[in-house]
């Protein structure tokens, strides 16, 4: 496995990494680790090196237990096997001497052929002999002596004088005789011994081999890790440009891309932090200014009626713009916390929009109904009222008002239009413009409102919340058009809304500013102008 390497842009070494959480620590001394979790709890490594060692001792003591048991197997069924011949010779031969007149017993048994070690025990005319001197009828098994007795030939394993013998037993009928061997297995069992100790030997150097591999492996993957460790300690440390390099290892490139990605993702995200710190302190100050100076001219002017008057209109108008301000950063953090919760509610569209129009005190603004719009949706309410708000104050603020607000939609979407014939928007704003605290072009030409810089920011996290959308396209005959597309189905919590049309941006994030891939200029989201199937009285 190759391993991956962290590219930085500065080689310094990271600090030392922060104690967890829960962790003590003493001056002068590296954190310590909680000893309950560390006697529960093996790494990855000691559990590759234990579970290869487990893996290669089953192996290797199955194996060895096979090897050993055939082998005994074997081993045992030859020695008996030639016991039983021998046994079968020394028995034709005992025979056939004891046919002759006056046979001498003693001499007959000295004179078998017997292997080291084997005892011949004769029994004629009821009389016993043995080969060796101590051995008598009672050196014979009783269950192999009786089966003998009986006229069968019997063979049976036992212990004589503490040795294993297999004892061999042939009746002779024609002499009134039965013929007993007994052949020593010591030396078979001394060799079974030597090779249970060469197998056990053999299977101690396997798992010790094994764990050897499992401890080389494991390091080999967790190689890796380090360099995702360090990467991730860089991070923490403030190292946002640290990368990791996979070195054309296709297994490392799925692990390195997403790293690299969240990182991206990560460095995107503080450095919008920061921007929106750096415009928020921006934003305030303002407003601040504009109180203290209205302070400061009532303090001055306090005999002054008219000039105090007319210092606390400008000291309540910039409470009220700087109260807003402050509604909308709520909003957005908690939009972008993901603590905002859609509350959905059946609403028909047409009439959701005519209210919000009355609501405002827009009412002589032209309300059109497109057909095939749909006749019921399921949104939440209090949301979409301030998107349309917001779109319409922004028509105010720098397009000269609103000219119509459209409905449109089909079985699956609803859109809800706000036209505009205001100098429309640049083709290079129309993603920036949806951004905090965004101002196009047309916020600097005079008689352009004085707005937070929010409203269209906010428009683009409630679509987004609704997984939908929000784009601006030009109108026809001048002006822009601002649509809002929500779906009329209810997606669950961890559903993904549809990529954005421009490619751009993580999987499933709302890229405001363009148009979904399924809208052209025929549709209810196109460029065309619609054409208002129901307007309000002017």
């Amino acid at each position: 496995m190759e391993q991956f390497s962290v590219a930085a842009a500065q080689e310094t070494a990271a600090p030392p990494a922060r104690p967890e959480p829960g962790s003590t620590a003493t001056p002068g001394e590296g954190p310590v680790a909680n000893p309950r979790r560390r006697a529960s709890r093996l790494g990855l490594r000691a559990r590759a090196t234990v579970a290869f060692g487990c893996i290669a001792l089953f192996l290797s003591a199955t194996l060895a237990t096979m090897a050993y048991e055939l082998t005994r197997s074997y081993l045992i069924k030859q020695r008996q096997t030639t016991a039983i011949r021998q046994a079968y010779v020394n028995a034709r031969l005992a025979r056939s001497v004891l046919r002759t007149p006056d046979p001498d017993v003693p001499t007959i048994l000295a004179s078998l052929q017997t292997s080291s070690g084997s005892v011949a025990v004769l029994n004629y005319q009821d009389r016993w002999f043995a080969s060796k001197v101590g051995i008598g009828p009672n050196a014979v098994p009783s269950s192999l002596r009786r089966a003998v007795l009986a006229g069968n030939v019997g063979r049976q394993r036992f212990m004589l004088d503490g040795e294993p013998q297999v004892a061999v037993g042939v009746p002779l009928p024609t002499v009134n005789g039965f013929y007993f061997e007994f052949s020593p297995m010591t030396e078979l069992e001394r060799s079974l011994s030597l090779l249970a100790r060469a197998l056990a030997l053999g299977a101690a150097i396997t798992v010790l081999g094994g764990a050897a591999v499992g401890r080389y492996a494991s390091s080999r993957v967790l190689r890796p890790l380090r360099g995702v460790a360090t990467a991730a300690s860089r991070i923490s440390h403030g190292a946002l440009d640290t990368r990791l390099d996979a070195k054309g290892d296709p297994d490392l490139a799925p692990l390195v891309a997403s790293f690299n990605e969240m990182v991206d993702a990560l460095q995107d995200r503080i450095d919008r932090e920061a921007r929106f710190a750096s415009d928020v302190s921006h934003e305030l100050r303002t407003p601040l200014a504009a109180i203290g100076s209205a302070v400061n001219i009532v303090r001055r002017r306090r005999h002054s009626p008219e000039e105090a008057a007319a210092a606390l209109d400008v000291l309540e108008q910039q409470i009220e713009s700087f109260q807003k301000l402050v509604l909308d950063l709520l909003e957005i953090s908690r939009l972008e916390s993901g603590t905002a919760r859609l509350e959905r509610e059946p609403i028909e569209p047409d009439r959701f929009a005519r209210s919000v129009l009355a609501s405002t005190g827009r009412a002589a603004v032209p309300l059109g109904v497109e057909p095939g719009a749909p006749d019921r949706a399921l949104v939440d309410p209090r949301r979409l009222s301030q998107m349309l708000i917001n779109l319409l104050e922004n028509a105010d603020n720098y397009a000269g008002g609103p000219t119509a607000l459209i409905v449109s939609g089909n079985e699956a979407v609803v859109r809800f239009a706000v036209e505009d014939r205001g100098p429309g928007i640049a083709e290079h704003e129309r993603h920036h413009i949806f951004e905090r605290f965004a101002r196009g072009e047309s916020s600097s030409r005079p008689g352009a409102g004085d707005g937070t810089g929010l409203g269209l920011s906010l428009v683009a996290e409630h679509a987004r919340l609704h997984h939908g959308h929000v784009w601006v396209e030009e109108r026809v005959g001048g002006g822009a058009r601002f649509v809002v597309e929500l779906p009329l189905v209810e997606y669950g919590p961890g559903a993904i809304p549809t990529p954005p049309p421009d490619g751009r941006g993580p999987p499933g994030a709302v890229r405001p500013g363009s148009p979904p891939p399924n809208s052209g200029p025929d549709g209810a989201a196109g460029a065309g102008a619609a054409t208002p199937a129901e307007e309000n009285p002017t």
